[in-house]
């Protein structure tokens, strides 16, 4: 009795044992799970620098490859080009227009990065907006980009036809990536920046400079 009572206690333990370190595999993986979808991505995880130093290429190339690449996530506003001015270049900037967040329900669009920002889109009416400079550096050009984000706060539901006499800050989501009217903040809550999706456009420009530049002029330098 007693021999087979030992085997019974010792088959037992491992059997608790392996479920409980199944649970704690469990728990830690929904950890991880739970924090891919309820954290957004902080500075300090972000793995690429901003800014961002490039070789010294043709400014005109480097100019159209940031604006390509941020033409794929915003409408660009306005934009400065990177000038010769008496042997000196100048700072390059672009501006682009707010765009309102993209849905889980909208996978094919690269603004609300997988994970947080998609399910805060869903959940919540955001919008982002982006601001990058191109700052020559002696034998380098330092790409700083900064995407931010906001939260509605508008004094009803965009579209309610409740108290519609009351002036709206946007009408649609299209007017408001074209032409929004009043400041830039009028109605909404500053978030603060989106680092992922900084780290995505920054990863993607420097992957479109390293292909080089087909057509390079250093006289243009």
């Amino acid at each position: 009795m007693g021999p087979t009572w030992g085997v019974r206690s010792t088959m037992m333990l491992r059997i608790l044992f392996v479920v409980g370190f199944g649970f704690l595999i469990a728990v830690s993986g929904c950890a991880r799970i739970g924090e891919f979808w309820t954290q957004p991505a902080s500075e300090a995880m972000q793995s690429t620098p901003n800014p961002l130093p490039i070789p010294l290429e043709d400014r005109e190339w480097v100019m159209d490859e940031i604006s390509d690449e941020l033409d794929d996530y915003f409408r660009i506003a306005r934009e400065q080009r990177i000038r010769l001015v008496d042997s000196i270049m100048t700072e390059g900037w672009i501006e682009t227009h707010p765009r309102i967040g993209s849905t889980l329900l909208e996978p094919w669009h690269r603004d609300s990065q997988p994970g947080f920002e998609k399910l805060h889109a869903t959940m919540q009416t955001v919008r982002r907006f982006a601001k990058v400079r191109v700052v020559p550096s002696q034998d380098q050009f330092w790409i700083d980009v900064k995407v931010f984000k906001e939260l509605e706060d508008l004094p009803q539901p965009v579209g309610s036809t409740v108290g519609g006499s009351i002036s709206r800050y946007d009408n649609s989501i299209d007017q408001d990536e074209l032409y929004p009217s009043g400041p830039l903040n009028a109605g909404w809550i500053p978030l603060g920046r989106d680092f992922a999706l900084e780290q995505e456009i920054l990863q993607n420009i420097n992957a479109r400079i390293e292909k080089g530049c087909p057509n390079r002029d250093t006289s243009t330098h």
